[in-house]
């Protein structure tokens, strides 16, 4: 953009904000940003220009292609929201600066829209504890009514092909990769990257099924919480895709999987289960092979919106702070989905003393941004010990008799479990040295329907004995094991025989933390049931 454009878009921008450019005098304006649009909500109006930039997936660099995104964004958003779309506003530029069709050139085209009401929006409405299963059901006909009312002809149904998909993907992937460290780590960009490819690989067949059946459609394309207005008397789904087709003929598990997605990312996790179970008809069985790839797919798009919105031009602090931030939050969900599908999760990490469990576990938990339930703190926590107070009398003395070690297993799976509830994962940090204690972290996760994985830090045995001295002598570590134990420990340690193949892993520590990281992530992506 050229400066004498920068300025023009600049007065454009005050103008827009201003109550005074109304005719119907709003009162107040407010301004919002998204990173393709410009927003201002004019009550009882909302008018959203598009911002003139170009992201490769989406071209809004001139005024022709702005005014025909507008006029498609009308057209399509009225299948599902009718009465909302009121139509496209030009905005003219003459002697006297800035006007709704008035003089001079055209410089800009509005979209002009209803402001739906805040409260009843599906976020606000799940937040206020005001939205029921029934409210679910009729969202669920709804979509279901509008996908089965659709006969997509050729163009539309080739967007469900192995090599359509994988261009999109791919396209995601390169973007995503530009703004690596500002809201994602390497780490999770490689697994996400490795997690595609090896479904591309080994699933051809089922995306040529969903094809034939006729699962692709022209859907919505931005199926989310925000985007939901649930009234007494119908319910209006607003601001579909209109900017790439390719990103709305898609398969109807991938619209599905975006609201899914964001029911788990607001923590309504079981909602999302329901949701699905009754959008089954319409989704039909062989979408449970593609549900969580997809779900993984749109939480990696918002995360990508997020970034891309966080970098974007006059963007206030308050707003680039917070786009980060989600954009953190939804990329770590499509890493949880990348390793584990939708089903909630425990995970332990284990070892003998020394050998990087608690290292690992807070690697993962920046990663995957789930709790940590440590037996170090919470056997200290239960014995009323501070943190960095020693107490060890001897090898199975003190605060760590075998009484005591029983009670700090049972604390550490009971809050484990009690943490799934909100956070669909969690992990659990400990030594777990006894075939008992991972029997009953197996039983207790199989008895609530979690999924458990178990990985086992190891290291050589001068590593150990060098981390312990240091530990020992710098006196902070919420750990009380020191060098003296470790023969002890490791003799007395029960080797993990009996977990079977996709239930234990286990990493190397010696390595760097994030080579042996993506070492994990990369083996639990192969071994994925």
């Amino acid at each position: 953009m050229s400066n004498s454009e920068s300025k023009d878009r600049q007065g454009l921008i005050r103008f827009l904000g201003s109550a005074k450019s109304y005719p119907h005098d709003p009162g107040e304006v407010t301004h919002l940003q998204t990173h393709a649009s410009d927003v201002f909500v004019a009550p009882p109006y909302v008018y959203k220009v598009k911002k003139p930039v170009d992201f490769g997936f989406l071209d809004f660099t001139t005024l022709e292609k702005r005014k025909y995104f507008c006029e498609r964004e009308v057209e399509l958003n009225r299948r599902l929201c009718s009465g909302t779309y009121l139509g496209v506003e030009e905005i003219k530029l003459g002697p006297d600066g800035f006007s709704f069709g008035g003089g001079g050139e055209t410089v800009e085209y509005a979209v002009r829209m209803r402001k739906l009401p805040e409260d009843r929006f599906l976020k606000n409405l799940l937040h206020g504890g005001k939205c029921s299963g029934e409210d679910f059901k009729r969202l669920a006909k709804k979509l279901t009514d509008f996908y089965s009312g659709q006969t997509p002809g050729g163009e539309v149904t080739s967007n469900g092909s192995t090599e359509k998909v994988r261009s999109i993907i791919d396209d995601n992937e390169r973007t995503v990769k530009n703004i690596i460290g500002k809201t994602n780590s390497r780490t999770t960009w490689e697994a996400i990257h490795i997690f595609n490819e090896r479904f591309f690989a080994e699933k051809p067949a089922l995306f040529a099924s969903r094809k034939d059946e006729g699962f692709i459609k022209d859907c919505h394309g931005d199926l989310h919480l925000e985007h939901i207005n649930i009234g007494p008397d119908g319910i209006c789904i607003y601001d579909c895709i209109e900017f790439n087709d390719r990103f709305r003929h898609i398969d109807v598990a991938s619209d599905v999987a975006f609201l899914a997605m964001d029911l788990d990312f607001n923590g309504y996790f079981g909602l999302g289960r329901e949701f699905v179970a009754d959008m089954a008809g319409a989704l039909g069985e062989s979408s449970a092979g593609v549900l969580d790839f997809y779900k993984c797919y749109r939480a990696y798009v918002r995360g990508k919106v997020g970034g891309l919105t966080s970098v974007g031009e006059g963007v206030p602090e308050d707003e680039r702070k917070e786009a980060i931030e989600k954009a953190r939050r939804y990329f770590s969900l499509a890493l949880r989905y990348a390793l584990f599908g939708s089903s909630p999760i425990v995970i332990v990490t284990f070892g003998v003393i020394g050998s990087g469990k608690s290292t690992l576990a807070e690697m993962l938990a920046r990663e995957l941004l789930c709790p940590v339930v440590s037996s170090d703190r919470v056997r200290k926590e239960i014995t009323g010990t501070g943190e960095t107070e020693r107490r060890r009398e001897g090898y199975e003395g003190g605060i760590y008799s075998p009484e005591t070690t029983v009670r700090t297993y049972e604390e550490i799976i009971s809050r484990g479990m009690k943490a799934l509830e909100a956070h669909n994962i969690v992990i659990l940090d400990a030594s777990f040295s006894k075939r008992g204690w991972r029997d009953m972290v197996a039983r207790k996760s199989a008895d609530g329907g979690f999924k458990v994985v178990f990985i086992e830090t190891r290291a050589p045995e001068e590593v150990l004995r060098g981390r312990l001295t240091k530990r020992e002598k710098e006196g902070t570590s919420v750990s009380d094991a020191g060098p003296g134990m470790l023969k002890r420990f490791t003799a007395d340690f029960e080797r993990p025989d009996e977990l079977g193949e996709g239930r234990l892993f286990s990493v190397d520590t010696d390595r760097e933390p994030e080579e042996a990281l993506l070492r994990l992530f990369k083996d639990m992506i192969k071994k994925k049931a």
